[in-house]
């Protein structure tokens, strides 16, 4: 069975059982920093404790309400203003948790929102996961009998229906006999107290039927936080619901893998937008090289007005008689497109001399480094360049470009 840790808040004041299936492993008292110590100072792995907390039963309303069978939303969020007039300070200081339902009673817990705050926020700078918060009159809620369970300082009544008080010993005698005298069954009494109190003496001696277990006499454990680590019962209503419920440490870790796959997704999707992107500036380009073959082609054989297949128009019109073969000629045209249109210069005029083999470019460009740079560039792919005359105009530089297939 895996090891649990209960803690029992009282006044700030802290009661704490590290048990293995009810097998005591490490108790103490103390504040909230004597527990991190302790849980520090212990051989055990505390990140793998299941923790449960009590409440103070003496400051918790434990009662029922009447509800239809099939409540409404309109009715559940009706409940609180049910509970209004047995509540001494106000609605909105109160935290209301939902128990179990006897046909069409229903168990209501009524507790102090900031000690559950207060509670919760201690536990998670301890470093602790608290499943189980709940209040120290019910956990050993007997499911068939109504249960008295008498300690040095405090008495608890807690019937079957989860309906209970807690009140200090001191002031319960009175308060006990009247609670109980209505009783047709006998009750349920674990007493844990030292010495044998005059509480529990004069309950014995009343007309109360009373099933007494004494720690004392060893026939249950010597406190209520062992007796709650051997015991099976689950009545207790668990007030890790609505603002506060319980999210385990697994959830954190299923929020950060969301996260990391909303991360992954987000690049992935930021990948497709530029393969995207790509794919349209390639097509863009590939529609631009293709206008400007079609241009150059126009400018060469202006008699050709409806050029279809560039690549076949080509070999047919350059497969005449002359200084260059065709395929040299093709050469020339697919090496000076590309070259063109990365320059940044504008080609006003080609033209093709099938007796010498060359074109003749008009270029404008902005400077003669442009113009330069290009014919360098031909150049290193094996072409024939020269450069004839350059001249400026109006802020532009024009150059005649003559290119030839390399020897």
């Amino acid at each position: 069975m895996k090891q649990a840790l209960l803690i029992r808040f009282r006044a700030s004041q802290l009661e704490w059982l590290i048990h293995d299936g009810g097998r005591p492993i490490l108790e103490g008292q103390g504040d909230w920093q004597a527990l991190k110590e302790a849980l520090a100072g212990w051989s055990g792995n505390p990140d793998e404790l299941e923790a449960a907390v009590l409440m103070e039963g003496r400051s918790t309303l434990m009662t029922q309400i009447t509800v239809p069978s099939k409540p409404t939303r309109q009715i559940l969020d009706a409940i609180p203003f049910l509970v209004e007039e047995q509540i001494a300070g106000s609605l909105d200081d109160c935290f209301i948790s939902l128990g179990a339902r006897e046909g069409d009673r229903l168990a209501v817990v009524v507790v102090d929102r900031r000690v559950v705050e207060e509670i919760l926020l201690a536990a998670d700078e301890a470093g602790l996961a608290v499943s189980f918060l709940g209040v120290d009159t019910q956990v050993l809620q007997s499911k068939g009998a109504t249960r008295l369970v008498l300690e040095q300082d405090v008495a608890h009544v807690i019937r079957s229906s989860g309906v209970g008080l807690s009140l200090l010993s001191e002031h319960a005698e009175q308060v006990l006999g009247d609670e109980l005298s209505e009783e047709t069954e006998s009750v349920d009494c674990l007493d844990f107290c030292e010495t044998e109190g005059i509480l529990a003496t004069s309950l014995a001696a009343s007309s109360i039927e009373l099933n007494l277990q004494s720690a004392r006499a060893g026939t249950i454990e010597p406190s209520l936080l062992r007796q709650w680590s051997i015991s099976a019962q689950d009545h207790a209503v668990n007030l890790r619901q609505g603002e506060f419920s319980f999210k385990p440490r697994g959830g954190a870790l299923m929020t950060l893998l969301r996260r990391v796959a909303t991360v992954v997704l987000l690049l992935l999707g930021s990948q497709l937008v530029v393969n995207v992107a790509q794919a349209l500036y390639l097509d863009y380009q590939a529609h631009q090289l293709e206008t400007e073959a079609q241009a150059l082609y126009l400018a060469v054989f202006p008699q050709d007005r409806a050029p279809k297949d560039m690549a076949r128009r080509w070999r047919s019109r350059l497969a005449g008689p002359g200084d260059v073969s065709g395929s040299a000629a093709l050469e020339l045209v697919e090496k000076l497109s590309g070259r063109v249109s990365q320059s940044g210069l504008t080609l006003q005029n080609l033209n093709f001399n099938l007796a010498r083999g060359d074109l003749s470019l008009q270029l404008v460009g902005r400077t003669s480094d442009q113009i330069m740079r290009l014919s360098e560039a031909l150049g290193s792919e094996g072409l024939q360049s020269d450069i004839g005359t350059i001249s400026q105009e109006d802020g532009e530089v024009r150059a005649t470009l003559r290119l030839k297939a390399g020897q």
